[in-house]
């Protein structure tokens, strides 16, 4: 049911996808920030309608992006450095602003000085090099109507995308490829699981380099090329896949956007109100989040590699969770979970640390959130059925990661 979103909807995205991104889902803006985007959009007129799966046209295209985005280690970034330290304790540039493309435009002149001298034949990234991997995909494939661009996943900074969807013509669809979450590799996704091809695709980087995914095994090695790439861009790239209409009504996950604003509409009316935002979000959720720990922060350990940020959490238990300590393993989503060492919860199903004043999910790229002594609740979400199947747990189980763990669901262990 196509429906237009208010300006409270908008507004509520950013924080809903905070409380379900499972601890990942890239650089949130700042709470102004968020709040003055939405205004001055509705200021201008701008019109977002949220539209059904099932009103997808068959054979108009769907954009996708593959892509990964994270860290690398220090001697990586002194070659190839696209961000000053976004994951520093602060939250960095992504958070308080900086002219990205003058900041490319130094490192490459810093290299061209040192090991990577520019050839007379070198096109350094313009003002339009946003929009190159889509015009060579379009060369591709042929000049056809795109009805809009899909939100792979729940993370809180696809707002700074959402809020140009009007520009372009584009609804939102309400739907995303791997549920209401967010994952750290695009091969994990019901594009997969439904056998959708993978190329053409067209991958860019910060540095003007343009590359066409022809061909390819498996999804897993068009995530491992990427991230290959990204290794040595700085820690991002990405680009556009194009899916017919009639391949994403069958394989995409209905609800993720309307679920994620109604999460987030009903932590700001709790907060507002001075009510329990935990009890409101899992109240709003009909069924899909449990309330499985809370505690106070005791560490977090955090390493920058391969395109990733990797590490452990540690929370200990307070309330009717006293004497107990929940450790997190996270490669930037949560994903595996021990209780007193023993292993719990873990992927597909997501697990989220709240701060239960605020509302706000903590996220693992920023360090500054996750002070020693901090108030936390963890709040479990059940995964779709879809990633319960034989090919789900392939891609979002726990031996995805190299953990040779039995997935067991949420609610069973919760009921034990």
């Amino acid at each position: 049911m196509t429906r237009d979103l208010s300006r409270e909807d908008m507004k509520s995205w950013t924080i809903g996808a905070m409380a379900l991104a499972t601890g990942g889902g890239g650089v949130r803006p700042l709470e102004e920030r968020a709040e003055r985007m939405v205004d001055e959009a509705f200021d201008q007129g701008k019109k977002f309608t949220l539209v059904d799966v099932n009103e997808i046209p068959d054979d108009e295209l769907v954009l996708t992006r593959l892509g990964t985005g994270g860290s690398l280690r220090i001697e990586q970034k002194l070659r190839w450095m696209n961000q000053p330290g976004f994951l520093s304790a602060s939250g960095g540039t992504l958070r308080t602003g900086f002219d990205g493309r003058a900041f490319i435009r130094d490192q490459i002149m810093l290299k061209d000085k040192t090991f990577a001298p520019l050839n007379s034949w070198s096109e350094l990234p313009g003002p339009d090099w946003g929009g190159a991997g889509l015009k060579r995909l379009m060369e591709i494939i042929g000049d056809r109507k795109i009805y809009s661009q899909l939100q792979g996943e729940v993370m809180q900074m696809a707002l700074r995308g959402l809020i140009t969807y009007p520009d372009k013509g584009w609804p939102i669809i309400d739907a995303t490829g791997c549920g209401h979450r967010a994952v750290p590799e695009c091969n994990i996704n019901t594009l997969n699981i439904h056998d959708v091809p993978v190329c053409p695709a067209v991958i860019t980087t910060s540095w003007g380099d343009l590359l066409v995914l022809e061909r390819t095994l498996s999804w897993q090695r068009a995530e491992e090329i990427i991230e290959g790439i990204s290794t040595y861009s700085g820690g991002t790239c990405g680009g556009p896949l194009a899916v017919e209409g009639k391949a994403m009504k069958e394989a995409l996950i209905p609800g993720a956007i309307s679920f994620t604003v109604k999460i987030g509409k009903a932590i700001r009316k709790a907060v507002a109100s001075g009510d329990d935002p935990i009890e409101a979000m899992i109240e709003a959720s009909d069924g899909w989040a449990y309330k499985v720990f809370e505690g106070k922060v005791q560490a977090l350990l955090f390493e920058e590699k391969y395109s990733f940020i990797w590490g452990y959490s540690w929370i200990k238990g307070t309330g009717d969770y006293e004497g107990h300590h929940l450790k997190t393993w996270f490669k930037n989503e949560n994903h595996i979970s021990w209780i007193d060492e023993k292993p719990w919860i873990t992927s597909p199903d997501g697990l989220n640390v709240i701060d239960p004043k605020t509302g706000w999910g903590l996220s693992n790229y920023w360090t500054a959130e996750w002070e020693h002594g901090r108030d936390v609740t963890v709040v479990g979400v059940r995964a779709e059925p879809i990633w319960r199947t034989e090919k789900g747990l392939r891609l979002l189980g726990p031996k995805h990661f190299d953990y040779d763990i039995p997935y067991r669901p949420m609610e069973k262990i919760l009921e034990s």
